[in-house]
């Protein structure tokens, strides 16, 4: 097997340029790797180089997992940065086992019987080494996906549902909601009575339909409908005189502001659901 093995790690090592350069205008045209289109050449060369740079200390170690597992992290952070999705990575790298291949036939370096022999041993320690890449790479990606969920959520989730301010909020949800609907019907009420105005106030009621959307989701929505007729109500009564469609306007945007956020509520929780399971499995 040695010798075979040698011929092609040789032939990588002395023309890896060559077949980065090929590799290189494969993905910039394939239809299955359309986010390596708007990357330059130089960028996406440096990627093949370095990788064929790395394949003779890859293919000959005893412990190829232990050895290979950093370049691979290295080559799924680098591919995530450019925005790059997994499965166009993977296809990409099995383009680079391609024509690892195709060079060598193009060369002919496996010519006696006994070379084709040596060049099946060569194949299967190649596909050893690819499959060791597919599942660092994979599990890089997935490490990195839950990283930038946590950073992209982690603000609501310290806010909402972790750290001891969050806590005690979720604790006392009943009574904060409860008081500061009670505050914006008061609110209304003296605005309604003792200014004799419609003035645009209303503003302050995302601040219970928000909390209620956030703690109670779909539930949260009575909020917004309770505050909606007060407006209306206290309006009809304290306000005759006053045109009545500035608040039915306002009422109507109230709760479909409370729909919205319900909707966003509810993804938020499948999101954190999916978050935690992958988590899970992850550890």
């Amino acid at each position: 097997m040695m010798a075979g093995s040698l011929k092609l790690v040789t032939l990588i090592e002395t023309h890896a340029e060559a077949i980065a350069e090929q590799w290189v205008k494969d993905v910039k045209k394939n239809a299955r790797t359309p986010s390596y289109h708007s990357l330059s050449d130089e960028t996406l060369l440096t990627m093949a180089v370095r990788f064929y740079d790395n394949f003779s200390q890859m293919f000959y170690t005893e412990k190829p997992a232990e050895i290979s597992r950093p370049y691979f992290y290295q080559y799924a952070e680098e591919h995530f940065r450019h925005n790059i999705p997994l499965s166009e990575s993977l296809y990409a790298l099995i383009l680079m086992r391609r024509h690892i291949w195709l060079y060598a036939e193009f060369q002919t370096i496996f010519i006696s019987a006994v070379e084709q022999k040596q060049a099946v041993d060569s194949l299967v320690r190649t596909i050893l080494m690819f499959d060791y890449a597919i599942i660092f790479i994979s599990q890089r990606y997935e490490e990195l996906i839950r990283g930038e969920i946590e950073r992209k959520m982690g603000r609501l989730r310290r806010i909402f549902s972790e750290g001891k301010w969050g806590q005690k909020m979720r604790e006392h949800r009943t009574i904060i909601a409860t008081s500061l609907t009670f505050l914006m019907i008061i609110l209304t009420t003296y605005t309604h009575t003792v200014l004799k105005s419609d003035i645009v106030f209303t503003h302050l009621y995302y601040i219970p339909i928000i909390l209620g959307a956030i703690w109670w989701k779909r539930a949260g929505i009575y909020i917004s409908v309770i505050l909606s007729l007060y407006l209306i109500i206290s309006h009809l009564l304290f306000l005759p005189s006053v045109p009545l469609i500035n608040d039915v306007i306002r009422s109507l945007i109230i709760v479909t502001i409370s729909l919205v956020l319900t909707w966003l509520g509810r993804g938020l929780v499948a999101a954190e659901e999916i978050l935690k399971r992958s988590t899970t499995k992850g550890g």
